[in-house]
């Protein structure tokens, strides 16, 4: 019998040919990925108001999300910056202010060229939920953010943007010095939040926050949300914040729902010690003093959109209504008008030519008034918004 002579260099492929799918399997174990997505949202207007013509900024911002991803771990990153593109201090977005709190009160915020937006830290443990610190979105906008969805108006009646700020000082918009943990198990998802500022005060950290949500059906939300502030008792019992006797409490519930044609949402809300504002009264000497007023309120946001092709039609209503009872009397006068409340009405239309860009037009009719007694401006704007954004991946061999 002849044995047949067997090329060793085609026994070495053959094997080879085995083991190759092996070590990249090996491989795969031992290797990293990277992903990296930059993006920027450019937004500016014309508003009219108060018989004049303005050009406004709209909350533009820049910003990139970096993931590093080895199994099933991932280090993230973010940072987000704001970016005026306009000189000027006017803007009738509520997104569009900076940190700030009761014992910075500022009616006109002085605009630079950039601001800080969100910058933060943090791990996805996958099925165990993730994990960032630093200055993101609370988990109360988790629920407030349901209906702010317009391109201008809206997110006024949420006690999101309070003050005027983002939110960042009290953990209810763009929460400064936060630790945020959220997961989604089934179509339940939930959220914690603390915040550690290192504040004068006696407590371990300076606020938390809770949120959760269900999807009851395919594209429709239930969800509610709880934040707590603690500000120092010393200034509670200072009397230099007019209006403040405890700690700030924030609770919102809501419900959306996005659909191909219609997208519906409702949020309410009730704040206790929650917002500011600006009062004034005359003094013996007749000198106008101009104190912070802090105020508890109810509010109420509804959003609707029905959409067509590159066409889409907005409205909606923002209700707002302080609670001034608690107030005390300065110098035999409230230092802010008893009835001040938003009372907004918005109606809207965006247009989408081309991938990327969109006009946008926006009417807010205002029936309702300032702390000072001043009624809101109704505003007309008319605007364009160009958003960017693209992903790049990467692995890595190790």
């Amino acid at each position: 019998m002849q044995i047949t002579k067997i090329n060793p260099i085609l026994l070495f492929l053959i094997a080879f040919a085995f083991m190759e799918p092996l070590y990249a399997q090996e491989q795969s174990k031992d290797s990293i990925e990277i992903a990296f997505r930059p993006y920027t949202s450019l937004r500016g207007h014309t508003a009219i108001y108060n018989n004049k013509m303005e050009l406004q900024e709209n909350a533009s911002r820049i910003g990139a999300e970096i993931k590093i991803k080895k199994e099933t771990i991932a280090f993230i990153a973010g940072v987000e910056v704001q970016v005026n593109l306009f000189h000027g201090n006017t803007s009738f977005s509520a997104d569009g202010g900076l940190t700030g709190g009761y014992q910075n009160v500022q009616s006109v915020q002085t605009k630079q060229v950039f601001g800080n937006r969100l910058g933060y830290l943090g791990l996805d443990l996958n099925k165990f939920g993730t994990i960032t610190i630093g200055k993101q979105w609370s988990v109360y906008r988790d629920i407030t953010a349901y209906t702010d969805r317009f391109s201008v108006f809206g997110a006024r009646a949420s006690a999101t943007f309070i003050g005027g700020t983002d939110g960042g000082e009290n953990g209810t918009g763009r929460a400064d010095q936060s630790i945020i943990y959220r997961n989604q198990i089934g179509s339940f998802r939930f959220g914690g939040q603390i915040q550690a500022r290192g504040q004068n005060n006696t407590s371990f950290v300076d606020g938390f926050g809770l949120s959760a949500q269900l999807e009851i059906a395919s594209d429709f939300f239930i969800g509610a949300a709880f934040n707590k502030a603690y500000v120092s008792e010393n200034l509670i019992n200072s009397g230099t914040i007019v209006g403040l006797n405890g700690q700030p409490i924030y609770m919102a519930i809501g419900s959306k729902f996005i659909g191909s044609k219609v997208d519906f949402s409702i949020v309410g809300v009730l704040q206790k010690n929650g917002d500011f504002t600006q009062g004034n009264y005359t003094d013996l000497q007749g000198n106008t003093i101009t104190p912070t007023i802090v105020f508890d309120a109810k509010g109420l946001e509804i959003f609707g959109k029905y959409k067509f092709s590159k066409l889409a039609i907005l409205a909606g209503y923002n209700h707002y209504a302080p609670i001034t009872s608690h107030i005390p009397i300065l110098n035999g006068q409230l230092p802010v008008e008893r009835g001040f409340k938003r009372n907004d009405f918005i109606a809207g239309i965006t247009y989408q030519p081309v991938p990327f860009v969109q006009f946008y037009s926006e009417q807010r009719i205002s029936t309702g008034s300032i702390a000072s007694g001043i009624r809101e401006n109704s505003v007309f704007t008319l605007g364009m918004k160009i958003d960017l954004a693209t992903d790049f991946k990467k692995k890595f061999g190790l």
